[in-house]
């Protein structure tokens, strides 16, 4: 314990954040004397127990503690900050005038774009959304030649931001309504561009940004396109890095990258900022201090610092200011800061810094994998740094020595931190994404080096110049250096088992993982070990038993699970959830023939064979079944999975139980486990509970 004298400041950012996830987390939206009570009576406690206890333990847990309800309170105050309207679901179609704020399109075959609605018809002001998210036909933004402050009216099929697509799945809708965004949807027809001015100055400026930051895009990708055979996705990849657009990234391209385990360099990032911000502050520290005049009148390596934080904050509004982005920002600065007030940079308490700044600023963030894998592998890369001594230099060894022996050393320390680095973050790959990239370790090896010494330098001097050849012969060095990773992405991806997946555990041994974690990187000496007990729980803790039927959120489409594999009775249609579901429990895929030996499928009906032991028959259509199609529903099922609202039930199905429209709007994506008795449910709904976010009311839920 006495080792630890000191570090409890960097357990008050891991206190707040679990106080931030605890409420996000609730079930219930809880009213503001619970938050603010117990807080309260803990922080008084405070200075009575400097007064009367000697105990510094007691005093650092009632610390924890008020951090802990800190956090809660901070992530309520943002919720009630950002509170606005959400369209209903009960109308889906609208006619909507609004300003193009971003192009958001996830590849280039997902064109979609982020609106800022001028008005929408049927609506009155207080009951339009934000920000309203719609996907377009392929082909349509292109031929509209529309780009972000453009002003357009649309017809549009809306939505409000969708609920789980399984029982305790990613809820997009709570994401959606930090981000504004009360609708989402897709435009089937034609663009028509207005004339209409933003009628705030906010609004104004953002759309600035956002139409400067597309024309980079735009530029980036026309200038390294021609003489590269995959020039345009060369282009896209260089624009993903520089302002975060990834409208011009195929597929496969994100395929190889994810499955390699080097997605996270699509996403504006700790690795870019630091590879900006170091390479600025390097080369500006190294330039001044060549000039004896500059070197011997002003601090060169604080100037130097001060030009990097401006120089971060700059990429951070051309990136677009995604979360990664600013999370990255922010510990970027506070470094820089550290030099400035003559601090030691890079150190466990800037980081504590960096994540208290963060958590207050958008305490939404700390249930997002984002946020939880860069914290935890900067974490645990600054307590390897830690335990590393400088090595002692010999005196007047030949050049062509130290070099050898520096590229040694700089090998292994490579090594270790990749390793270090893959190992704080599996946990969460885990848990998420139900995948691990067997080779991101040599992938990232590789990698590592091109991107810190080859890419985002000369994108960096390449974008600045690049109205002039400079700046051409940069950007082409760059798009080399593109080339090379995404043929590494390639090579990686495609060797054997380069992909395991994992069924989830269940959802508290991630929090186990996370203290496991912080306990290994925050505390002092050998006992940090015992962390890896807690941190490995995700890996041996028994998985979750797979339920034997999943159903869309809106009975749009089904799977049946078969053993250890599973089969979609829509092949092509809602997929999303089908893939979500066989990740999570660990399920392969069956083709069609597996459904055909099963089930009858024609139009929107699936009747179940005679050889087949699951009875449940489905129905996806809107429209009600003509009384022949219900006849054999009813006839080889014991239970009927409908999508449309069911009137007066025959008395052919008398003895059939069933599940229709409206439990699908009370109880959304659903689950189903075979027991003695019939069918035990599992409902997406229940899980969310009574927040602002869900579509639904308690008593529509319980």
């Amino acid at each position: 314990m006495s080792a630890q004298s000191g570090r409890i400041v960097l357990w008050l950012p891991v206190a707040l954040a679990f106080g931030a996830a605890f409420y996000l987390e609730l079930r219930h939206e809880p009213d503001w004397p619970w938050l603010i009570v117990p807080g309260g009576l803990m922080l008084a406690a405070l200075p009575l127990i400097l007064r009367f206890s000697s105990s510094s333990y007691l005093y650092n847990l009632i610390l924890l503690l008020v951090m802990f309800s800190a956090g809660t309170l901070i992530a309520k105050l943002r919720t009630e900050q950002v509170r606005a309207p959400v369209l209903s679901p009960y109308e889906t179609q609208y006619n909507v005038t609004a300003f193009i704020v971003d192009n958001i399109s996830p590849s280039a075959d997902k064109p979609r774009l982020l609106l800022a609605p001028i008005a929408v018809r049927g609506l009155r002001s207080h009951e339009t959304p934000v920000r309203l998210r719609v996907t377009f036909r392929p082909g349509t933004i292109e031929a509209a030649d529309i780009k972000p402050g453009d002003a357009i009216s649309v017809f549009a099929l809306l939505n409000p931001p969708p609920s789980p697509s399984m029982p305790g799945g990613y809820d997009f809708a709570r994401h959606a309504w930090f981000q504004g965004v009360g609708g989402v949807g897709f435009v089937p027809g034609k663009i028509e561009r207005i004339d209409v001015a933003p009628q705030s100055l906010r609004l104004a400026l953002m759309l600035q940004l956002n139409r400067a930051r597309w024309e980079l895009t735009q530029t980036l990708v026309r200038q390294i396109t021609p003489g590269f055979q995959d020039g345009e996705a060369l282009g896209g990849f260089a624009a993903a890095l520089v302002t975060g657009h990834e409208a011009f990234l195929p597929e496969q391209l994100i395929s190889h990258m994810r499955d390699s385990g080097l997605a996270h360099i699509l996403s504006i990032s700790g690795v870019h900022m630091a590879v900006v911000g170091g390479f600025i502050f390097f080369l500006l520290r190294g330039a001044m201090a060549a000039i004896p005049a500059l070197a011997l009148r002003i601090p060169v390596k604080k100037f130097a610092a001060a030009v990097s934080i401006v120089c971060v904050l700059a990429y951070l509004a051309i990136s677009g200011a995604p979360a990664p982005a600013v999370r990255a920002a922010v510990v970027a600065s506070v470094a820089f800061a550290a030099i400035l007030f003559d601090r030691r940079a890079l150190s466990l308490r800037a980081l504590a810094i960096a994540a208290l700044f963060v958590i207050i600023l958008t305490p939404e963030a700390v249930i997002q994998p984002g946020f939880q894998m860069s914290f935890c592998a900067t974490a645990a890369l600054l307590a390897l740094a830690e335990t590393i001594r400088p090595e002692i230099r010999e005196i007047s060894v030949p050049l062509w020595v130290r070099a050898v022996q520096a590229s040694l050393n700089g090998t292994k320390l490579s090594l270790v931190a990749s390793l270090v680095a893959t190992l704080a973050t599996t946990p969460f790959a885990i848990a998420y994404f139900n995948r691990f990239s067997v080779y991101s370790l040599l992938s990232n090896l590789l990698e590592a080096p091109i991107t810190a010494f080859v890419v985002m330098p000369a994108l960096a001097l390449g974008t600045v110049l690049s109205a002039t050849p400079i700046g051409w012969i940069c950007l082409r060095v760059a798009a080399g250096g593109l080339w090379l990773i995404a043929q590494i992405a390639a090579w990686t991806s495609g060797l054997p088992h380069a992909v395991i997946t994992w069924p989830s555990a269940p959802g508290f041994v991630l929090v186990l993982a996370c203290l496991g974690l912080m306990w290994v990187c925050l505390i002092r000496g050998r006992v940090r070990w015992a962390g890896v007990l807690l941190a490995s729980t995700i890996v041996w803790w028994p998985r979750l038993e797979a339920t034997d039927i999943w159903i869309d959120p809106q009975g749009g489409n089904a799977a049946i699970r078969v053993d250890t594999s599973a089969y979609v009775l829509r092949p092509k249609v809602r997929q999303y959830g089908f893939e979500q579901w066989t990740q999570h429990y660990g399920l392969s895929k069956l083709d069609q023939a597996s459904r055909d030996r099963d089930y009858v499928c024609q139009g929107y009906g699936c009747v179940p064979k005679a050889s087949n032991p699951v009875k449940v028959g489905f129905w996806f259509s809107n429209k009600p079944p003509n009384a022949k199609r219900l006849a054999e529903l009813c006839g080889a099922s014991t239970l009927i999975v409908m999508r449309n609202p069911v009137g007066d039930w025959p008395q052919v199905c008398a003895g059939v139980n069933r599940i229709s429209a409206g439990d699908f709007r009370r109880l959304g994506a659903l689950e189903l486990t075979r027991q003695d008795k019939g069918w035990a449910i599992k409902a997406a709904q229940p899980f969310r509970g009574h927040r602002y976010w869900s579509s639904v009311s308690e008593a529509d839920v319980f």
